[in-house]
């Protein structure tokens, strides 16, 4: 039996790398970030007032520019294009060019060129694109991989838009498991169960350090990596570290996947000048 390749899911396939389930789920994933776009456009103009208001005037005057939200619209737009671009290079059709020369046989020798995409790079373009084509996402080797990054893409679309307070993740309590999640200007957390409050950088240095020689996929490392870095950090992230040379690729998983030494990304991550996440969804230096 086939099973889906997206990691949150097992459930069997029509014979492709992804199931109907999942399929139909990122389509409507694809739906909502066309349509959340523009709000997140307004918040990167900060056209959007977020948070409490003290008598008439709002209690924050923020910057004029979201630097939170402008990274999320990057990293939205280049995991679109990344995948468009991937599929149609996999799947797209391609045509028979004469090379202008002639193989031992005397007979023409032809190239197979692909056609050009010609799509506009907005991310409502691209996002309708992907929706037309599940059987592309279906049978294609990296599908699962390209489900769980649109999925996790979108879903920090929706914390831009929302701007949720932001809080990190510390960790279990020491004293009695319980998760414990500070806000990112806290040096101090209190559990909320036992009370107990612990220093929130040795919380978190532990974290890391049990979790350096370990190997996880991209898709992987941009799910559990900023609750303890307290920053952003994407698939698409990790991926063109790869392919400038600056990390290394591991041995890949059981679906072929490419996998990265933890420790190595967060070197990297810490080593770069993206910003950390405040609860304004700006990014402080």
């Amino acid at each position: 039996m086939i099973t889906c390749t997206v990691p949150s899911c097992s459930n069997p396939t029509a014979g492709g790398t992804v199931c109907g389930l999942c399929l139909g789920r990122v389509r409507a994933e694809l739906v909502e970030v066309a349509e959340l776009v523009d709000d997140l456009d307004d918040q990167v103009a900060r056209l959007t007032r977020t948070g409490p208001r003290v008598g008439s005037r709002p209690a924050e005057v923020g910057l004029p520019y979201n630097l939170g939200a402008a990274e999320v619209r990057d990293d939205l737009r280049n995991t679109l294009s990344t995948w468009v671009r991937e599929l149609w290079e996999t799947h797209g059709p391609r045509r028979a060019v004469p090379t202008g020369e002639n193989g031992p046989n005397g007979e023409a020798l032809v190239d197979a060129v692909l056609d050009p995409l010609g799509l506009d790079d907005t991310v409502p373009d691209m996002a309708a694109w992907l929706r037309r084509h599940p059987s592309w996402v279906e049978y294609h080797p990296a599908g699962g991989e390209l489900v769980d990054e649109v999925a996790d893409t979108v879903e920090r679309v929706r914390r831009a838009v929302d701007l949720p307070p932001a809080r990190v993740y510390c960790g279990p309590c020491p004293d009695c498991g319980t998760d414990l999640y500070a806000r990112p200007e806290r040096a101090v957390v209190a559990c909320r169960e036992c009370g107990t409050r612990h220093d929130v950088q040795a919380l978190r240095e532990t974290l890391l350090d049990a979790a350096r020689g370990t190997l996880a996929t991209a898709a992987e490392l941009a799910r559990a990596l900023p609750r303890l870095l307290g920053r952003d950090l994407s698939p698409n992230t990790v991926r063109t570290w790869a392919h400038a040379g600056k990390l290394a690729k591991r041995a890949p998983d059981n679906r072929g996947r490419p996998r990265y030494r933890v420790g190595d990304v967060i070197d990297l991550a810490l080593a770069s000048p993206a910003r950390h996440v405040t609860r304004s969804g700006a990014k402080s230096p």
